[in-house]
């Protein structure tokens, strides 16, 4: 069954008011289908690729041969280009799926990794630069068509934005597909509201070093001393990468901030260029994946500059979109992109597309955000967020409930400290949730932890706010803002907010979650989404070291608080849940330079004059 067909498929019948739903554009018949392994594929190893500075990358070439001879086969083939930090021999990033129907592969270890010299760079400028290199020598290979994509997850994926964003106009570069990208990774990685991810992204950067300094051997084993050589430069590349990343993080230095060090390395920069290019560019990431707020965001902006909107705003309903950006998002965490669809056919399907010249039919949408839900829904649809949904507010209520209706509450401490509910900095949670499992980039299977939360922490540590059972299914499709009014005794505050779905029978699943430093809570405005009742559907902050501020001694304060985006129906039934803590572990970490700052009291407000809410994304409004 062709795979667009499947993508198109009808919603299923779980989905109570499936027809709020956007329609699934129809496909025409092309008469494409994915074809046979028509190849066999042969690697040629240890290719020098030498740079315009000298640096030497190394490179394995994947080529299509004659299944009855097992010779090369003369093509020409489109190419299909991966650079991996990882090593391309242990970890080899080429699709044979591919390479059977037509395609060169060509895998590079990027500079300053694997069998490859120079300096990594962790998506520096350079490393583009040897992107245009590279991708032009691989459109002059013998056998080459002159035409060239680009593959890869994670790393992969980003370095392939920079790569497009670089080649300039008329490049041999015409289509990239990138799983789990990031649109800024200082925001999508490396903090949470200015928390640091420790569980990922330091643990993620230690496994870099590691991976980086122990590979070459494997990459160059016919050259020991070149080997021996090389794990000594990319080790000692540990430096000014790992050592000094991790450092800023346990002393507030820079790196500890937004800064130039990030934007930088943040392909939401490039994105016009893309787009200026003419790369076309498919994109799949996942509700559980370490990059899961980001890759929505890299879909609406590439859209909003192919329609000549800003690109930092929420799309609006009716505006123009095109199929040469697509984003499949589905219930997968970074090490599981695409499970339970046909990833190697809606590749082929993309790159004959573009590559060949063929009609596969990949283009005849007019909605190209495709969404799988938890449940198996799938629909697709036009905006980020979803044009059919609407902001619904929900209050935190007195009794720990969640409603329709600011609470009353009374004053304690005057007018400007309502009386709220106790939330002590602790700094704790259980440790076995799905942030716990998502944030370990699927390292940790959904089976052992995350499948199901754990009940929350007793207050003061914890506290919940659950509406009513739902009298009908509420199908979220979008980004998720939580407006939060305390006061507390700490000159700093950190709050940790997770949303989740409790089943009848007490089951907990964990829909989204969120958090916000408080010395980093200052707003942009310009760019930040808002709803019209004048909260935030999503919240941007600055985060950087100038816009910190103290928070004030038993003064109501406004904490608005980002919620990656939801896709999920909360069926008829279920309740509807905020947890509420000052921890996330192993996830977060607790700042150590500054976490005196942070012991104290707060008291979390829902009064009708200091109200807190959620802002929910809600189709049908």
């Amino acid at each position: 069954m062709r795979t667009r067909r499947k993508l198109a498929a009808v919603l299923t019948s779980a989905v109570a008011g499936a027809a709020l739903l956007p329609a699934v554009a129809a496909t025409a018949d092309t008469g494409w289908t994915p074809e046979p392994a028509t190849y066999g594929m042969t690697v040629v190893k240890d290719v020098p690729i030498t740079m315009a500075d000298g640096t030497v990358l190394r490179a394995a070439i994947h080529e299509p041969t004659d299944l009855t001879t097992g010779q090369p086969a003369p093509g020409p083939f489109p190419v299909i280009v991966s650079e991996t930090p990882y090593g391309k021999t242990l970890a080899d990033p080429i699709p044979a799926y591919l390479v059977e129907r037509g395609y060169l592969g060509v895998a590079v270890d990027v500079a300053g990794t694997g069998g490859s010299e120079g300096q990594s760079q962790l998506f520096g400028p350079t490393e583009a630069e040897d992107s245009v290199q590279v991708i032009n020598w691989a459109a002059a290979l013998p056998h080459s068509s002159g035409e060239v994509g680009m593959v890869g997850v994670s790393y992969l994926a980003i370095d392939q934005l920079f790569a497009a964003a670089a080649v300039g106009p008329n490049s041999p570069l015409k289509a990239i597909f990138p799983m789990a990208a990031s649109v800024d990774p200082y925001r999508d990685l490396f903090t949470s509201g200015g928390i640091v991810n420790m569980e990922s992204s330091l643990g993620l950067i230690g496994g870099y070093f590691v991976d980086r300094t122990l590979v070459p051997p494997l990459e160059r084993p016919s050259d020991v001393p070149d080997a021996i050589k090389l794990m000594i430069q990319h080790g000692m590349a540990g430096i000014p990468f790992e050592l000094t990343t991790g450092l800023d993080a346990a002393l507030n230095g820079p790196r500890r901030f937004d800064s130039d060090y990030w934007q930088i390395r943040a392909p939401e920069s490039v994105l016009p260029d893309v787009v200026r290019n003419g790369v076309a560019v498919y994109l799949t990431g996942g509700l559980y994946d370490v990059f899961q707020r980001g890759e929505p965001l890299l879909y609406s902006e590439l859209q909003n500059l192919a329609a000549g909107r800003p690109q930092f705003a929420p799309m609006v309903p009716g505006q123009p979109v095109s199929s040469k950006y697509q984003l499949l998002f589905g219930p997968w965490d970074h090490g599981h992109q695409g499970d339970g669809q046909d990833i190697n056919d809606i590749q082929l399907q993309w790159f004959d597309q573009w590559l060949k010249g063929e009609n596969t039919g990949i283009l005849d949408t007019s909605d190209p955000l495709h969404i799988v839900q938890p449940d198996g829904t799938k629909y697709s649809a036009q905006d980020y967020p979803v044009e059919t949904t609407a902001a619904q507010r929900l209050y935190l209520e007195n009794g720990n409930a969640l409603g329709s209706t600011a609470g009353t509450g009374s004053n304690m401490l005057g007018s400007q400290a309502p009386l709220g509910d106790p939330l002590l900095f602790t700094g704790l949670s259980q440790p076995c949730t799905r942030s716990t499992q998502q944030w370990a980039a699927g390292i940790i299977p959904a089976s052992f932890c995350g499948a199901t939360d754990p009940p929350p922490l007793p207050a003061p540590v914890q506290q919940t706010y659950t509406t009513a059972p739902l009298t009908s299914p509420m199908t979220l499709a979008g980004p998720v803002g939580l407006t939060l009014r305390t006061t507390a005794t700490s000159s700093d505050t950190m709050y940790v907010a997770t949303l989740q779905d409790v089943a009848p029978d007490g089951t907990i699943t964990a829909l989204s979650g969120g958090a916000q430093l408080g010395s980093l809570r200052a707003v942009d405005t310009s760019r930040s989404w808002t709803t019209p009742d004048g909260g935030y559907l999503l919240p941007y902050h600055p985060l950087t070291a100038d816009s910190q501020q103290r928070v004030p001694f038993l003064k109501s304060t406004e904490y608005d608080i980002e919620i990656r985006p939801v896709f999920a129906t909360v069926p008829a039934g279920h309740r509807l849940r905020l947890l509420l803590g000052t921890g996330d572990i192993p996830h977060l970490l607790v700042p150590p330079m500054s976490a005196a700052s942070l012991v104290g009291l707060s008291n979390i407000q829902h009064s009708a004059a200091t109200p807190s809410f959620l802002e929910l994304p809600v189709v049908g409004g």
